[in-house]
């Protein structure tokens, strides 16, 4: 029996990508240095920060990660939330099923806390914790032990192969979600549970699990 659903943040119940595109090139303009081109920034995120500017090739991407923690921390008006979750969430409490979030962001819950969520989430796990970052499994081990429950009673949803890699690796059911940052094509190299193309087919799949 399924007694928890634990989400990734960013593609799947938020779309903050613009915000992160313009706040990273921000950063390497700062630094008079030439501003990678959208695609390829788009192509980071999942990624924590340190990883996504080292992979853009910042000369130093703590710096440059600390760089955008400190001064492009997206505003809430440049963030939405996916209105496929409203409705998802309230169904979940409803039916006495936890819900978390796992977010390769590291201030995750000073975000969460100003943006509109029908219900409060029973877990919030990103990098302040001190965990490694997806495909790490540990987000995932971290937030099974605070809801007491094992790998077999949570799905976990994300956009990414990330998630992909980090939910199969903690041994919980794996759910991609199409209309985030990584299309079906991409998810299904990754060989997750259940594919969907609308948060509200997890409801589905847990009448069957």
């Amino acid at each position: 029996m399924i007694k928890a659903v634990l989400f990734d943040l960013d593609g799947t119940l938020i779309f903050a990508e613009k915000a992160i595109i313009k706040g990273i090139q921000k950063c390497f303009m700062m630094h008079n240095l030439c501003q990678p081109e959208e695609e390829m920034i788009r192509g980071t995120i999942g990624l924590s920060m340190v990883e996504a500017f080292s992979v853009l090739r910042f000369p130093d991407p703590e710096e440059g990660a600390n760089l955008y923690r400190e001064f492009f921390l997206e505003q809430p008006e440049d963030i939405s939330i996916n209105p496929e979750s409203f409705e998802l969430l309230d169904i979940l409490v409803q039916k006495n099923i936890q819900v978390g979030i796992v977010t390769n962001r590291r201030s995750a819950k000073r975000l969460i806390d100003r943006l509109p969520f029908p219900v409060s989430f029973d877990v919030v796990i990103d990098l302040s914790l001190g965990i490694q970052p997806k495909p790490s499994p540990e987000g995932v081990w971290y937030a099974l032990a605070h809801l007491k429950i094992s790998p077999q009673e949570a799905l976990f949803v994300g956009d990414t192969h990330y998630d992909i890699i980090a939910g199969k690796s903690a041994g919980v059911g794996v759910v991609g979600y199409t209309q985030g940052m990584h299309g079906e094509d991409i998810l299904k190299e990754f060989r997750p549970d259940w594919m969907i193309d609308s948060l509200d087919e997890i409801l589905i799949i847990l009448d069957s699990a």
